[in-house]
């Protein structure tokens, strides 16, 4: 039986993700003939075939429906898995004929007979969480890997995270914390072919043990480096982190700030985070040549004009190398969703801008148009030539020179982002991913250029 897995345009195009290899994988074990379609990089291929996976998340789901409606008005099943179906199953059941909710591993065997037999059931979810013990070896040969940009290369150490952040679909998607065999971490590491390595873990320090034997194997590998996403309570946890990571040749760290209020922090039931416990750890991070990337939230209830201003002085203060800003949003489906649409604080119910690039909950202390502009005034600020030049400005640059490419590169592309995001638009069509209008060849030989320098420089 042939099937073909199809990826909707997602929020980063061209960015390689890890969900096609593990499924595919996962499904040509059960001898399944797989193959993939990846709307990111290649238009959707219509042609016959005898089943169709689809994965999405909330604002590619209405790309999703249709898909599926083209492959089941010629009487093609479409099976459909990926983190909306697993938030929110009974929304998703009308467009498809089948849901995954959860992981695959440990249903690929019952989903690829059933559909065998042609009786795939309404909904398969796990009894129990699956096993990381033994993985299957992700297949990246089913991705055209040449058309995506060269940044990065997805490779996952555990699944799930110690805290439940309240804006975050981790405990839904994953669970309890669990984590990978440093066996199958090595194997699935030798299949880097190009970019930095990066950990695609919800939080890289979920197992601390497993990432002190993780460290050596990054840093003795034949990449260019790695990076990925932790949090504050984490790093603040070891102060010999900083040196493991750099030595491990870690580039750079996410971590979720959010916000310098305390009463937005509790909020999101992140109240363990403190933005002066932040600003220790982003200076230990900077001196040992590791760069730290800042994760914003806008639109909490604690969000007040004055509140951009101090959160830009500590950005700055911290030097982090980027600041990235997400709107708050929670899924449709879920208590919070349906708590703020009963108060009637929702501006829209259209999952399309459910990204965190739009600001669908109305502020409590100001306007959206006051928001807004606060918003771009903080922007226009953190990426302003002075904010840009003075957050490089600090003891770990000498200590790793080229990083300084790398934060020039991501800054002047983040810039453009943003200043591409709150321009005005009369059509909305790529905005809303129903489509992904293709990308420029520049685009791509400048992304890819700057790459392959910082590659050559690192190695």
């Amino acid at each position: 039986m042939r099937i073909r897995l199809v990826q909707p345009p997602l929020v980063q195009p061209r960015y390689r993700q890890l969900t096609l290899p593990v499924v595919g994988a996962e499904l040509a074990a059960q001898g399944l003939e797989v193959e993939v379609c990846d709307e990111n990089i290649e238009e959707l291929d219509l042609s016959d075939v005898e089943l169709v996976g689809v994965t999405c998340h909330v604002y590619n789901a209405p790309r999703a429906f249709e898909i599926a409606r083209l492959f089941r008005r010629r009487g093609i099943p479409v099976i459909c898995g990926g983190t909306f179906p697993t938030v929110a199953p009974q929304l998703v059941a009308p467009h498809v004929d089948s849901v995954v909710v959860g992981e695959l591993e440990g249903q690929a065997a019952r989903i690829a007979a059933d559909a065998r037999a042609r009786r795939l059931e309404p909904v398969y979810r796990a009894s129990e969480r699956p096993s990381l013990d033994r993985t299957i070896k992700p297949d990246f040969t089913l991705l055209k890997n040449e058309r995506y940009l060269r940044f990065n290369f997805p490779l996952e150490l555990s699944r799930g995270c110690r805290f439940a952040c309240r804006f975050c679909t981790a405990r839904a998607l994953f669970g309890a914390p669990r984590t990978r065999s440093l066996s199958d971490i090595e194997r699935d590491l030798a299949q880097h072919d190009h970019g930095l390595v990066e950990i695609v873990d919800v939080n890289f320090l979920s197992d601390a043990e497993l990432f002190r034997r993780v460290a050596p194997v990054l840093g003795g590998a034949r990449v260019p480096g790695w990076f990925g996403q932790t949090t504050v309570a984490d790093l603040a946890a070891d102060r010999a982190l900083p040196e493991i990571l750099a030595a491990s040749r870690c580039r750079a760290v996410f971590i979720g700030l959010e916000t310098i209020a305390r009463d937005g922090l509790r909020e999101v039931n992140k109240s363990w985070s403190r933005p002066e416990v932040f600003l220790e750890v982003a200076r230990r991070l900077r001196e040992a040549g590791v760069m730290v990337q800042a994760g914003v939230i806008v639109g909490l209830d604690s969000d007040e004009p004055h509140v951009f201003d101090r959160m830009a002085d500590l950005l700055e203060r911290a030097r982090v190398q980027t600041v990235s800003i997400t709107y708050l949003h929670y899924y449709p489906g879920t208590a919070p969703f349906e708590e703020l649409r009963a108060a009637g604080r929702l501006l829209t119910t259209d999952c399309r801008d459910y990204d965190g690039n739009h600001l669908v909950v109305r502020p409590r202390r100001v306007s959206v148009g006051e928001l807004q502009r606060e918003l771009e005034r903080f922007l226009r600020r953190v990426y302003g030539a002075r904010s840009i030049a003075g957050r490089a400005m600090h003891a770990g640059m000498p200590r790793h020179p080229t990083q300084l490419l790398h934060h020039l590169a991501l800054n002047l592309s983040l810039r453009t982002y943003y200043r591409e995001l709150l321009a005005p638009r009369d059509d909305d069509t790529s905005r809303r991913y129903m489509t992904r209008p293709p990308g420029h060849p520049l685009e791509q030989l400048v992304a890819d250029g700057s790459t392959r320098l910082l590659e050559l420089l690192w190695r």
